[in-house]
């Protein structure tokens, strides 16, 4: 079985998203690292691609409205040892839960038709910029033995698949600094937005009760929340100390 986990803090809302099983998606204004999911911050460090979008989009407010809109689920591809959580926005005082992978995975496809939902996140010294050969085309991946492949900006701008994937990266690059997170995403873009108001952080995302299958929480802890956890009638598990 594959698994996958998730932080969540130790308040109520993290109670109502196990009780009523769903995953919540924040939209990347909620955000604080300007370096992470900030659209202009790619665009500003990255000429060709500034020229680019206005090419396709005519003015890059409309880029602005369109990627605040877009949800993003974080998950870390294992549990962390116990002394690493506090690395985690919130880290100092959460849980872990665990899911199911292949349920969830199953899940996005069958309801919205999202295959391979899980995207592995990059780490690398200046995320937000994007080398290139030239100034008509960008690195679009790195090989373990040192090479690369590169996209033509042309070729991105006419295939939509492309321009998807060039969305997707910037919101898959992080600092090296936060590499011991060992993330994944789930994101949520263009006709599978849910709600596309301007005033809300994120989104409420169902997923099958059966892909939640533990809770790992430290032995510090609240009793109270503990005893609400179990009210839910879900595996719960003291996380090792080493």
């Amino acid at each position: 079985m594959d698994k996958i986990f998730r932080l969540r803090p130790i308040d109520n809302f993290t109670i109502e998203e196990l009780n009523e099983g769903y995953l919540w998606f924040s939209r990347p204004t909620e955000y604080k690292d300007n370096e992470d999911s900030n659209i202009f911050s790619f665009i500003k460090e990255n000429e060709s691609i500034d020229d680019s979008f206005n090419r396709i989009y005519t003015d890059n407010d409309k880029i602005g409205k369109l990627s605040k809109l877009i949800g993003i689920c974080c998950f870390t591809k294992t549990l962390p040892k116990l002394n690493i959580w506090k690395i985690f926005p919130k880290g100092y005082n959460g849980i872990f839960i665990e899911y199911d992978k292949n349920i969830i995975e199953q899940h996005f496809i069958d309801t919205i038709g999202l295959g391979d939902c899980f995207k592995n996140v990059e780490y690398i010294s200046r995320p937000t910029l994007f080398k290139s050969y030239s100034k008509h085309d960008i690195i679009w991946k790195n090989y373990e033995d040192g090479g690369a492949s590169y996209k033509s900006l042309r070729e991105i701008e006419k295939d939509p698949r492309l321009l998807d994937q060039l969305f997707l990266k910037m919101f898959t690059r992080i600092n090296e600094k936060f590499s011991s997170q060992n993330e994944a995403r789930i994101i949520i873009a263009n006709e599978n937005i849910p709600d596309y108001s301007e005033n809300i952080k994120g989104y409420k995302i169902k997923i099958p009760k059966k892909s939640i299958l533990n809770i790992h929480v430290k032995s510090n802890t609240s009793k109270k929340f503990i005893k609400t956890l179990n009210d839910l009638d879900i595996k719960i598990t003291v996380a090792n100390t080493v």
